[in-house]
């Protein structure tokens, strides 16, 4: 009876320790499950989710450039919210000519949202593309861009675009002391130059020097040149020691003589009701031409 009591007692106390050692195991397995169970039931609910709206904020952008973009994205991913890949879209707007930087991310409330900042014209390159000040050429989204009388006219090849537009800025600080505004910039492919001014002086320049040359007669056209400065009509700077400077031919006598004489076919038929009229006619051909 003492052995059957022991035998009993030992197996007793071997089956509680087995269970502790196995329970950490056991709820260890329990909690893997468990995140099976609910990774699956998130899976499930993800591929529930509806395909996500597409947001293009227009802040910044003209009727033309909204429609365009709307018509690239759409209006609707072709897939929920978090499966979106948000560089495909990125991607799309890179071959948008006129988009400047964009901006894409995700948002519960407003699907996938679309923020563009369109390149800033400063200049019409040719008759069917604009620039930015950094030398970039792009095609505008709305082609009445191209009618912007307040841009200035370049013409040349787009791969010398940026150092156009370089040039050209360095031209504006050195001329605007003298309240000149360039106009039109031709850059023929040997680099030589035309500025076109808006008071109408054209100024002819190669690739030789050119800045140097360039600021060198922005110097003088505030010193030397400056009484001159009205006159001029065309300012050659294709020479290495000095310029050819050409003046706008004197037409004022002859404007005179024509405004004299058309005024004076006008007065002819008032002549023949009013006498008083025809002798201040006469006085006014006798003013204009002194050698009668």
């Amino acid at each position: 009876m003492a052995n059957s009591f022991v035998a009993t007692a030992s197996l007793d106390t071997t089956l509680p320790n087995r269970f502790h050692q196995l329970l950490p195991k056991l709820l260890m397995l329990g909690v893997v499950l468990l995140l099976l169970i609910l990774a699956a039931l998130a899976i499930n609910v993800f591929n529930k989710l509806p395909n996500a709206a597409i947001s293009l904020q227009h802040k910044g952008l003209n009727t033309q450039q909204t429609l365009q973009l709307q018509q690239l994205l759409g209006e609707k991913a072709d897939t929920n919210l978090l499966k979106a890949d948000l560089q495909s879209y990125l991607a799309k707007l890179e071959t948008v000519d006129w988009v400047g930087q964009a901006d894409v991310r995700r948002d519960w409330q407003q699907g996938i949202v679309v923020n563009v900042v369109p390149r800033q014209a400063v200049a019409k390159f040719g008759s069917e593309r604009l620039v930015d000040a950094n030398g970039t050429v792009f095609k505008p989204a709305d082609s009445n861009d191209l009618n912007n009388a307040s841009l200035m006219q370049l013409q040349g090849d787009s791969q010398n675009a940026v150092v156009m537009m370089q040039q050209i800025k360095q031209v504006s600080d050195w001329f605007m002391p003298l309240g000149m505004k360039i106009e039109e910039v031709i850059v023929t492919p040997r680099m030589a130059w035309l500025f076109r001014f808006d008071n109408g002086l054209r100024v002819l320049v190669d690739n030789d020097n050119t800045s140097e040359k360039l600021y060198r007669l922005s110097i003088m056209l505030q010193n030397q040149l400056k009484p001159q400065l009205k006159t001029l009509q065309t300012v050659d700077l294709r020479y290495k020691n000095g310029m050819a400077i050409t003046k706008r031919p004197v037409i004022q006598q002859a404007g005179d003589t024509a405004a004299v004489n058309a005024k004076s076919d006008d007065t002819k038929s008032v002549t023949d009701a009013n006498s008083t009229t025809d002798s201040k006619t006469n006085a006014l051909k006798t003013t204009a031409n002194p050698s009668h």
